[in-house]
């Protein structure tokens, strides 16, 4: 088991082991499926099933529809022309927070985007894992799994996770997906949807919403895409949802230890985490990152920028709590540090 009030917050850096695109490819993938070609009012490019779900939408016999489709086109055509001037998709997003039609259309393309990355990743039915969960041995996930559930009994299996929060800003479903089936794996006679309701009662926050549940959207199913960016929420949109905020910030405020994997400390996602602190933290919790791509020469600011979540200033003691794996993955930063995490 990790050790009590453990926050792990994760980033797109963490699903990239498993296949799924990171921030900048995402952004390139939204771009690309953003420009859509029309010839006399035929598409002649663009992503085949945004365009049937857009011609099943918008009838073309009625004008009004017609119009309401050449907006959101031409809302894809403004995504695809100024994404890249954007660290993120959600960024971009913000930035246009008043054109609703911005987030609808960047909504839908994210659906779309994730989805189909997770059934091309290496945890989806298409590439066996469902057969073989091996495939995904040489991640950091099963490192994770095994430090959550060594030491709870088979009679016990509702402890797992109990004392451990998940702040994930992805869209996809990777953790929960792999922790069914490798519970699934480690208890024998547990079902799926026993293991479900098990990491159902773990808690994990995601602050930009998800695909959604797996009963009802399974895990790379791309042909609910649409329906599945009803399930997502902008960066403007989290910062008006108080349960979301003071769930995030309690854990944050709370914790002994936070954890970060695969995280780019964006500015927006480090002011969602802030918990407002009112005093000085002589000590703070212990602080672990990966940091694979992460100048060493920033150390000093990301520090600072950390502390800042839980204290009112710094002390040199609590800047000695914090620790960064430069250069690591999160896998290898698994293999490091599990005794670091573990009871």
């Amino acid at each position: 088991m990790f050790k009590d009030n453990t926050v792990f917050v994760v980033g797109a850096g963490a699903s990239a082991e498993f296949g799924l695109p990171v921030g900048s490819g995402l952004m390139q993938t939204i771009k690309n499926n953003c420009n859509f070609v029309l010839d006399f009012g035929t598409f002649r490019a663009g992503p085949a099933p945004i365009i049937q779900h857009y011609e099943r939408t918008f009838d073309r016999r009625d004008q009004a529809k017609v119009d309401d489709l050449n907006k959101r086109l031409e809302a894809s055509w403004q995504i695809r022309d100024g994404i890249e001037s954007a660290e993120s998709i959600d960024e971009y997003i913000y930035r246009y927070s008043e054109n609703l039609l911005i987030a609808e259309v960047g909504k839908l393309q994210i659906a779309y985007a994730i989805s189909n990355a997770e059934m091309t990743s290496s945890l989806s039915l298409e590439k066996g894992f469902h057969e073989n969960l091996d495939r995904a041995d040489n991640t950091w996930i099963w490192t994770f799994t095994k430090a959550l559930i060594n030491g709870v009994k088979a009679r016990e299996l509702e402890r797992i996770g109990d004392n451990i929060t998940i702040i994930c800003f992805n869209y996809d479903r990777c953790i929960e997906h792999y922790l069914e089936h490798a519970l699934t794996r480690s208890f024998h006679g547990l079902t799926i949807k026993d293991a479900r309701s098990i990491v159902r009662n773990i808690r994990i926050i995601h602050p930009y919403g998800w695909l959604g549940e797996l009963d009802k959207f399974p895990f790379g199913d791309v042909k609910q895409f649409a329906q599945m960016a009803g399930n997502l929420i902008t960066w403007s949109e989290t910062i008006q949802e108080p349960a979301i905020i003071e769930d995030m910030r309690a854990a944050i405020s709370e914790a002994q230890r936070i954890v970060f994997m695969g995280f780019a400390f964006a500015n927006q996602n480090m002011q969602l985490l802030n918990s407002n602190p009112t005093r000085l933290k002589s000590i703070g919790p212990k602080i672990y990152s990966t940091g694979y791509l992460l100048p060493r020469e920033n150390e000093e600011s990301l520090s600072h920028n950390i502390a800042a979540l839980y204290s009112v200033g710094v002390t040199k003691t609590s800047l000695s709590n914090i620790h960064f794996q430069f250069g690591a993955k999160c896998k290898e930063f698994f293999d490091i540090h599990r005794l670091n995490l573990v009871q």
